[in-house]
C-alpha cells in the first residue's frame, strides 16, 4: 500500500542522514544505539520507499540512552536484504526529533569544547607573558646582583690598590732611610778611622811625653840632690866658726822665745774662741729659722687645721721666699764647716737647690739682694774654703797634713755621686764663668751615663736648668747642654718621664729660638734634631711644634737645605711624619 506524500519523506530523510557527518562524532556525545542506527541507515545508501508497503520484521528493539536521562523511543531495526520496511509518517518525525536532538547536543558539545579550548589558549597566553615576566624578573635580579658583585669588588681592588701603593711608599721610605742611614754610617767609619788614627799620634806623642817628663824628674832630682850636698857642705863649714857667738847668744834668746810662744798661743785660743763664737751664731740663727718655719707651717697646722689642708699663707710664695732669704746666708758658713760630713751636706745642698728654684720663679728686687749670696754659695762649692787650713792649722800642723787637707775630696770631687750632681746643679744656677761652668757641665755628663743619677736627675727637675743654656745667648754652652739632653733622651727606662718633663713652653721657646738662630756646628743640630724627634712621637707636643713655628721653620730647612747632611734631613723628615705634616717639595 502505497502511502500519499512518501516520496518527499523520503528524500528528506535521506536529505537528513546525508547532512549528518560519517564516523566524526565527538567522543563521550553520541550513544551505542545511536551508533548503530546510524551505521545501519548509512549502509542502505539506495534505500527508496517501495510502492506497497510490506510488513516490517522487527528484530531487535533498543532503549535508547541520553544524557539528560530523557527522550522518546529509538527503534533499531535489523534490517535484511530480503526484509521490507514499512515506516509510518510517526516514526520518521520521531527519528527525525531524535537525530536533530542529537544534532543540537552536537552542536552544544562542540560549543563547550570551543570554549574550553579558548580557556586553554588563553591560559597558554598567560603562561607564556609569566614564563617571560619571571625571566625578565630573573635576569633584573642577576642583573642587580651582579652589578653589587662588581662593585664591591672594584671597591675592594681599589682599596688594595691604595693599601699597595701605601706600602710601596712606605717600602720606598724606608729604603731611601736605609741609605741614608747606610751613607751616615759611612761617613762615621770613616771619621771613626780618622779619629783612631789622630788617637794613636797622640797616644804616641802622650808616651813620648811621659817618658820626657820621667827624664826631666831624674834629672830635676839629681840636681837636687846636688844642691843639696853643697847646702850641707856649707853649713858645716859655717857650724864651726858659729859655735862660739852661738853660745853666747843662747842665754839671751831662750828668754825671748819663752815669751814668743806664750803671746802665739794666747793668739791662736782667742781665735779659735772667736771662730767657735761665730759658728754657734750661724748655726743658732739658721736652726731658730727653721724651727719657727716648721713649727707655723706644720706643727701648728697639723693640730689646728686639716693635715692635708694647710693654710694658703704659709704656702704663698712670698712667705717661703722669706723664710729663704734668712737661711741662705747661714748655709755658706754651714757648708764651709760640714764640707766633708755628707749627712748635714746633703740636705743643706738639697735645701739650697730647691730655694734657687723658688727664687726663679718670682722676680723682686730682692733676688737682686740675693745674688751675691748665691754667688758665694757657688763659690764655696767650687772652691770650698774648708779645704784651706784655718790659722791655728797653720802654726800648729805639720806639711804633710797641711798637703792631705788641700786634697780632700769635697763636692764636686765627693766620693757621693748624689753629692756631685746636686753640686753640679748648683753650680749651673749660680755660677757664670766660662771654665767654671764647663767643669760643671763634664761632672753632669760623666753623672748621667748612670741610670741612678738620671733619675735624681728627674727628681730635682733639672731639665729647666739645662734649658736656660740653650738659649742663643749662651753659645759657649749650647753643644754641651744639647749632649745633655740627647743623653738624657737616649733609651733607658726614665726615657719617657724626661720627654714628658720637656714638653712645655720653656723648652720649646729655646728650641724654637735655637733652630732660627744659624749654628757653626752642624752636629749640634743634627743632636737636637734627634731628641725633638722623640719628642714628636708624643701627640701632646704637636699643639707646641704648631705655636712656636718649628714646623714651618724645618720645612724651610728642608726646602734651603736639600740633601746636603742626610743624617740630619731624615731626622727633620722624620720629626714632620711624626707630626702628620707633608714636607715641602
Amino acid at each position: 500500500m502505497d502511502l500519499p506524500g512518501s516520496d518527499v519523506e523520503s528524500d528528506g530523510i535521506n536529505a537528513c542522514f546525508e547532512n549528518v557527518p560519517r564516523a566524526t562524532a565527538p567522543k563521550n556525545t553520541v550513544d551505542l544505539d545511536t551508533a548503530i542506527i546510524y551505521s545501519g541507515i548509512s549502509k542502505r545508501r539506495d534505500f527508496h520507499p517501495a510502492p506497497r508497503m510490506k510488513r516490517v520484521q522487527q528484530k531487535q528493539v533498543v532503549q535508547p540512552r541520553s544524557k539528560s536521562g530523557k527522550g522518546g523511543k529509538l527503534t533499531q531495526l535489523a534490517l535484511d536484504e530480503s526484509d521490507e520496511v514499512e515506516l509510518t509518517k510517526e516514526d520518521i518525525k520521531s527519528i527525525y526529533a531524535e537525530l536533530q536532538a542529537i544534532s543540537d547536543k552536537l552542536r552544544e558539545e562542540n560549543h563547550i569544547l570551543h570554549e574550553r579550548e579558548a580557556k586553554l589558549k588563553e591560559r597558554e597566553r598567560m603562561l607564556a607573558i609569566s614564563q617571560e615576566s619571571l625571566q625578565t624578573v630573573a635576569d633584573h635580579h642577576v642583573k642587580v646582583k651582579m652589578a653589587a658583585l662588581e662593585e664591591r669588588l672594584k671597591s675592594e681592588l681599589s682599596q688594595m690598590d691604595q693599601a699597595l701603593k701605601e706600602k710601596t711608599k712606605e717600602n720606598k721610605r724606608l729604603k731611601e732611610n736605609f741609605e741614608t742611614i747606610k751613607q751616615a754610617n759611612d761617613v762615621m767609619k770613616k771619621e771613626i778611622e780618622v779619629l783612631q788614627a789622630q788617637n794613636g799620634k797622640l797616644s804616641k806623642n802622650s808616651s813620648s811625653l811621659h817618658a820626657r817628663l820621667a827624664n826631666l824628674q831624674r834629672k830635676q832630682e839629681y840636681e837636687q840632690k846636688l844642691k843639696d850636698s853643697e847646702v850641707l857642705k856649707q853649713q858645716a863649714d859655717s857650724s864651726s866658726s858659729s859655735q862660739q857667738t852661738h853660745s853666747e847668744a843662747v842665754g839671751a834668746t831662750a828668754t825671748s822665745s819663752k815669751q814668743g810662744g806664750e803671746k802665739q798661743e794666747e793668739k791662736a785660743l782667742k781665735s779659735t774662741k772667736q771662730s767657735k763664737h761665730a759658728s754657734v751664731q750661724v748655726y743658732s740663727s739658721a736652726l731658730a729659722t727653721l724651727l719657727d718655719w716648721v713649727c707655723e707651717a706644720h706643727l701648728r697646722q697639723a693640730l689646728t687645721d686639716l693635715p692635708t689642708h694647710p693654710s694658703d699663707t704659709y704656702c704663698a710664695p712670698d712667705f717661703i721666699q722669706e723664710r729663704v732669704f734668712k737661711v741662705l746666708p747661714c748655709l755658706v758658713d754651714i757648708l764651709r764647716d760640714n764640707a766633708s760630713n755628707i749627712k748635714c751636706c746633703l740636705p743643706c745642698l738639697q735645701f739650697i737647690y730647691w730655694s734657687l728654684l723658688h727664687i726663679d720663679q718670682i722676680q723682686t728686687q730682692q733676688n737682686v739682694c740675693m745674688s751675691t749670696t748665691m754667688r758665694r754659695l757657688g763659690e764655696e762649692i767650687y772652691y770650698p774654703k774648708s779645704a784651706k787650713v784655718t790659722e791655728v792649722e797653720k802654726i800648729i800642723g805639720t806639711p804633710t797634713v797641711l798637703n792631705d787637707k788641700l786634697k780632700d775630696a769635697l763636692f764636686l770631687r765627693s766620693s757621693n755621686s748624689h753629692v756631685r750632681l746636686l753640686s753640679a746643679l748648683i753650680v749651673l744656677k749660680t755660677l757664670s764663668r766660662s771654665d767654671v761652668l764647663a767643669q760643671a757641665f763634664d761632672v753632669l755628663k760623666t753623672e748621667l751615663k748612670e741610670d741612678q743619677a738620671k733619675e735624681l736627675f728627674l727628681y730635682y727637675q733639672a731639665s729647666n736648668v739645662i734649658t736656660f743654656y740653650l738659649k742663643p745667648v749662651n753659645k759657649t754652652f749650647i753643644s754641651v747642654a744639647v749632649d745633655v739632653m740627647l743623653q738624657m733622651a737616649s733609651d733607658s727606662p726614665f726615657q719617657r718621664t724626661f720627654l714628658e718633663s720637656c714638653g712645655n713652653e720653656h723648652f720649646f721657646r729655646a728650641a724654637a729660638l735655637l733652630i732660627r738662630t744659624p749654628l757653626s756646628d752642624i752636629r749640634v743640630m743634627e743632636r737636637l734634631s734627634i731628641v725633638l724627634q722623640k719628642l714628636s712621637k708624643i701627640r701632646t707636643n704637636k699643639r707646641y711644634f704648631e705655636i712656636y713655628t718649628i714646623v714651618a721653620i724645618i720645612q724651610e730647612m728642608l726646602v734651603a737645605g736639600g740633601n746636603e747632611n742626610a743624617f740630619l734631613t731624615l731626622n727633620l723628615k722624620s720629626i714632620l711624619f711624626n707630626l702628620n705634616v707633608a714636607a715641602k717639595s
